[in-house]
């Protein structure tokens, strides 16, 4: 390994701790990075730089279980069958098998880069 990417590890791994943190503290981040004298910059790259690694490297995302009631149930006025729920705030996108797999990619460019 060389010494760029090991580096580059490093400060991902360190990035990642830091980001889990400020989640898990439940403070804004302004805040957070006034606490900890960091950059509000610095962790908005490596934050992008964290998610895009965990795209690379994971074909999966551990994610929230969800409460029940929060998934819309199947109902004569929903006729589609979901295979997959995503949950973005207070935002839930249905998938099924047919749907698009081109609209589908465009809707989480969108929803990444938000």
């Amino acid at each position: 390994m060389n010494t760029r990417l090991a580096t580059n590890q490093i400060r991902l791994s360190e990035w990642t701790r830091i980001i889990k943190d400020r989640c898990q503290s439940g403070i804004k981040v302004d805040e957070y990075c006034e606490r900890h004298q960091l950059s509000r910059h610095a962790y908005y790259y490596w934050l992008r730089k964290v998610k895009e690694a965990a795209l690379i490297h994971n074909s999966f995302v551990e994610l929230p279980a969800l409460p029940e009631k929060t998934v819309p149930a199947t109902t004569s006025e929903n006729l589609f069958t979901y295979q997959m729920t995503i949950a973005i705030g207070n935002t839930i996108l249905g998938v099924s098998e047919s749907t698009p797999m081109e609209l589908l990619s465009k809707v989480l460019e969108v929803v990444r880069n938000a």
